[in-house]
């Protein structure tokens, strides 16, 4: 009984050390390119035609290994968690504990220290240490990003040759990838997955074209 009474006052006393913040704010961003009706050129294994939406976060990017005496931070991108007035916090991914330190539960940047990164233990207690970073802006690995895409693959005789692809969060859905291949002599009007280009001129190296629909 002693012991899970303890338990609960240390599982208490823990939580109540757990720093507080607004959640990280995303932007989503929708892209269709290119413009529909405009003139556009690609050489082979370039994009055709890109469509998608990708979710951005804020993250900083740890450009050299911070040795502290207790906490180490390998380089490397750190995502936001979360920001109050005075601080932003972020995934503690690439932290080395010292044996003898406490358990860390986020990192931050506080506002008055910005050349200073800070390991939050799960005391609620800050090692701040220099540290050569900067804040950037990447693709979130943790809301879902999506694309489509046509790439050029080149013309044999009267053939051109298309690739489709799919990616998910950055990442190629094999499954869902196609090459297909079109006779120029039977049209130049070319079509996959409800988008349709206009091709002008072709060869094994390049392609002149124009956009008529984008993917649906």
């Amino acid at each position: 009984m002693k012991l899970t009474f303890l338990a609960v006052v240390g599982a208490l006393f823990l939580s109540g050390c757990a720093v507080k913040y607004a959640p990280a704010e995303r932007d989503i961003k929708a892209f269709d390119e290119p413009e529909i009706g405009a003139l556009a050129s690609a050489q082979v294994g370039d994009h055709l035609l890109r469509k998608g939406v990708v979710v951005e976060e804020e993250a900083i990017l740890v450009k050299n290994m911070v040795d502290g005496i207790l906490y180490d931070i390998l380089p490397g991108e750190y995502q936001q968690l979360g920001y109050t007035e005075a601080e932003r916090f972020y995934l503690p991914t690439g932290i080395v504990r010292n044996p003898f330190a406490d358990e860390v539960q986020g990192m931050s940047v506080q506002k008055d220290k910005p050349k200073q990164i800070c390991v939050i233990t799960v005391f609620a207690v800050r090692s701040c240490y220099d540290a050569d970073f900067e804040v950037i802006r990447r693709a979130s690995s943790r809301e879902m990003s999506f694309q489509q895409t046509l790439i050029y693959s080149g013309r044999v005789g009267n053939k051109i040759n298309i690739g489709y692809r799919e990616f998910s969060n950055n990442t190629a859905r094999p499954a869902f990838n196609n090459d297909v291949e079109y006779d120029l002599s039977a049209s130049n009007k070319i079509g996959y997955k409800g988008a349709q280009i206009e091709v002008i001129e072709a060869d094994n190296s390049g392609i002149t074209y124009k956009v008529l629909k984008s993917f649906k």
